[in-house]
């Protein structure tokens, strides 16, 4: 055996998968042991090299040492090998190594952080899956406050009028469930007009209602009715106006109603 058909055969490949015959394994190994400088350059590990140097052993099946299985790996090379120094690497089998190891930790690195965008994509999803639910119970229970609804009873109250826009209710009636029919009543004995236009907001600005020429009946008294249910939550200011006998407005008082 010579260096030309090693090479052609792949023999160093062969040796150390065991898929060489006997006859091929003795020779190389005598190659092995006839040129130190060929053994020297192979990329084996170190401690295979070391056996290679040795001279052949009389029983064994390859002339050098007992027959290797064709399973043979370098872990086992390793822990059979008796004598040779535990803590020595061999730099230049660690360079030889194919870079397939390297590739594979690049998929295996390259799925771990496909696999924690995923997770991370999940989680997000959650949460924005969460606060949808909080969002559509929200709005749920808005619709529920706000939808009309037949009222369940009937109340009469009086409003006590101011003469500005009053910081806080007048008159506080909670919110009522189940729903209830409003009747306010206006005190109008002291004013001059016949006929009134009331204006209600919620206290951020917003126009609820208009009810214009409303006239007051023979006991001078403003009265209308409201559907507790038709107003949301919160706090509803009204604006009293009476009309002049040319139609103009002038202001009459100001009410607050407390609706929660």
């Amino acid at each position: 055996m010579d260096l030309k058909y090693i090479q052609n055969e792949h023999i160093v490949d062969r040796y150390l998968a065991g898929e060489l015959t006997v006859r091929e394994a003795r020779e190389f190994e005598q190659y092995c042991l006839e040129n130190p400088a060929f053994l020297g350059k192979l990329p084996i590990p170190v401690r295979l090299k070391a056996r290679l140097a040795r001279k052949p052993l009389e029983a064994s099946e390859t002339g050098m040492f007992p027959a290797i299985p064709s399973s043979a790996t370098r872990a086992a090379l390793e822990a059979n090998d008796e004598g040779f120094d535990a803590e020595e690497e061999d730099e230049k089998w660690e360079r030889s190594r194919p870079a397939a190891a390297g590739g594979n930790r690049l998929v295996v690195m390259g799925l771990a952080i496909a696999l924690i965008a995923a997770l991370g994509g999940l989680v997000a999803y959650g949460m924005y899956a969460a606060s949808l639910s909080d969002k559509l119970q929200d709005t749920q229970r808005q619709i529920k406050v706000t939808s009309m609804q037949a009222p369940a009873a009937a109340q009469t109250y009086r409003l006590q009028l101011v003469n500005s826009k009053p910081a806080g209710p007048t008159l506080a009636l909670g919110w009522m469930q189940p729903p209830q029919l409003l009747t306010l009543v206006i005190d109008a004995r002291e004013e001059t007009f016949a006929t009134y236009e009331i204006t209600i907001d919620r206290s951020d600005g917003t126009r609820v209602m208009q009810m214009k020429r409303i006239a007051r009946d023979s006991n001078k008294e403003v009265t209308f009715g409201l559907n507790s249910s038709a107003f949301g939550p919160g706090e509803y200011v009204l604006k009293v106006e009476g009309y002049t006998w040319r139609g103009e407005r002038k202001p009459v008082g100001w009410a607050s109603l407390g609706l929660e």
